[in-house]
């Protein structure tokens, strides 16, 4: 009895396993940088990021609106006679009642309309800077999310790149078994030494140990994509096709334009610049007056009714001295000013550093594809003459597994080559700011 309870439950636990890991679903590159962009939480902080710039600007435009406040009181108060000092003493005399503890009512209600006329450009600095800063919060939204399409996208090719070094190590094992079984067949008729026997065994364990590796690094970085995508490791998707094909590449110069152009960073930079000259102005605003209008009407009494006043007047306020803080505020958004600027010359020789070396990179990567094609041809007909001399008896299991270990290296070597050029062709798309917009 107790044998078909752990039997059930171990049954139970199986198909809940089975549940749990359903396999990984297809997905195209285009599907997988989609998933990124709405699971991603750095792009939910850059659009929140944006949200908070989009409520900045309504506030700095507040400065244009009139301000309407209300307000009312309760109060109860004792009303003994106190004279504030330059009372003359007959009046105090003649009000003085002396104290009690009784108390009244007051009754209090206010309405208040302020407007600024005009104040030299301090409201409109505010609104220029917080236009500029919801700007380069826009840039740099789409800034963040060029990175997560390119982290996504190498990512995505290191995993096919993985899946194709799992099958060169599958059949280098498959290879290694082959040889294997001939070394045994031709031990047992006595025409090779045992030799030959422990060095296919070897060759077999080798090729385990590898494919085993390979695996695991699939495993990885299927984990990687999984991370990037912005999703649980457990729902890693499976990647649709191969490494494609390399392209032509345009030149430096036309790339470099392009960049200026397209880099969101980079517009972002500007808009600091920008929002660095919007506070420039409102800091030379505040050393200049502020006209006003304001109108004031209040209901109040001890008792009901409550009577009415009403005021309307227009203010003209000037500061004369702040300490020199007018003075220190002005040049501290100079400053600001001039640094953000040597931030857009230093980002732009950045840029022009980032997009020729992503450029030479592809190059490179494209000439070593060239290269690895040849070697890789090379290293199979090699193997497939050292295969055949070995059957036939006249080549040694030296000869074999040097030329199996030629093909393997050469094969690895290709689909690095290649998988170079796809990581170098990614990481050029994002240094030229080419992403989804």
């Amino acid at each position: 009895m107790n044998r078909l309870i752990r039997l059930a439950v171990a049954a139970m636990f199986a198909v809940t396993a089975l549940r749990a890991a359903p396999p990984p679903r297809s997905m195209s590159l285009a599907a997988c940088i989609r998933t990124a962009l709405e699971r991603s939480p750095d792009v939910a902080a850059a659009h929140s990021l944006v949200d908070s710039a989009r409520a900045g600007v309504k506030i700095s435009h507040a400065g244009y609106l009139p301000q309407l406040d209300v307000g009312m009181a309760y109060t109860r108060q004792s009303y003994n006679y106190w004279a504030e000092p330059g009372t003359p003493p007959f009046l105090w005399r003649q009000f003085y009642r002396g104290e009690s503890a009784t108390s009244a009512p007051y009754y209090y209600g206010g309405l208040n309309l302020a407007q600024t006329i005009f104040d030299f450009g301090r409201t409109k600095g505010a609104v220029e800077m917080s236009q500029a800063q919801l700007q380069a919060t826009e840039h740099n939204l789409l800034f963040v999310r060029d990175q997560v399409a390119y982290n996504v996208r190498t990512a995505y090719y290191t995993v096919i790149a993985a899946q194709k070094a799992v099958g060169i190590q599958q059949a280098t094992l498959g290879n290694a078994k082959k040889h294997l079984d001939q070394s045994l067949a031709f031990h047992r008729n006595g025409t090779v030494p045992g030799i030959n026997v422990t060095s296919g065994q070897l060759a077999v364990a080798n090729a385990q140990l590898a494919l085993r590796q390979t695996r695991e690094t699939l495993k990885v970085d299927r984990a990687e994509l999984a991370t990037a995508m912005g999703i649980p490791v457990d729902q890693a998707p499976e990647p649709l096709g191969t490494l494609p094909s390399p392209g032509p590449e345009p030149a430096f110069n036309q790339l470099l334009q392009e960049a200026d152009q397209n880099r969101a960073d980079l517009l972002a930079q500007f808009d600091q610049v920008k929002a660095a000259l919007g506070n420039e102005l409102a800091a030379r605003g505040a050393m200049r007056p502020d006209i006003s209008l304001g109108a004031f009407l209040s209901f109040r009494n001890l008792t009901w009714p409550l009577i009415y006043n009403w005021s309307l007047g227009q203010a003209l306020a000037q500061s004369l001295f702040s300490g020199g803080a007018n003075t220190a505020h002005l040049r501290q958004a100079q400053a600001q000013q001039a640094a953000v600027q040597h931030d857009v010359d230093s980002l732009k020789l950045e840029v022009q550093q980032q997009v020729y070396a992503a450029l030479s990179n592809l190059k490179v990567a494209r000439d070593q594809i060239a290269t690895a094609m040849v070697a890789d041809r090379f290293a199979r007909q090699n193997l497939a003459l050292a295969e055949g001399r070995y059957s036939v008896g006249v080549g040694n299991i030296v000869e074999l597994n040097d030329a199996q270990t030629q093909a393997t290296s050469a094969a690895l070597q290709l689909l690095a080559a290649r998988y170079n050029y796809q990581v170098a062709k990614a990481r050029l798309d994002f240094v030229l700011g080419r992403g989804p917009k």
